[in-house]
């Protein structure tokens, strides 16, 4: 894949993070805006969340990560059948 196709991939990405957390941030508040979330929640330690955060990222890399090693060997698989046509 050229710069080309991983910048347009990179946009896209980028488009759907920020449609996500819009989409997030409007089913977590009521009517008048305020947050959904009970009172003990809200005040809940910033570092918990600090840990979703990271368990989150973690998880999507893994998966990232995954993905590539699927393409790559699906890419060694095709090139090994061609060479024997």
């Amino acid at each position: 894949m050229g710069a080309g196709g991983k910048a347009g991939l990179g946009m896209v990405g980028a488009a759907v993070t920020m449609l996500a957390r819009k989409v997030t941030r409007r089913m977590m508040h009521d009517e008048r805006g305020e947050p959904k979330l009970p009172r003990a929640a809200r005040r809940s330690n910033s570092m918990t969340m600090v840990l979703i955060v990271a368990a989150a990222s973690g998880v999507l890399l893994a998966l990232a990560e995954i993905l590539q090693e699927q393409r790559r060997h699906l890419e060694e698989r095709q090139q090994h059948l061609a060479n024997f046509t």
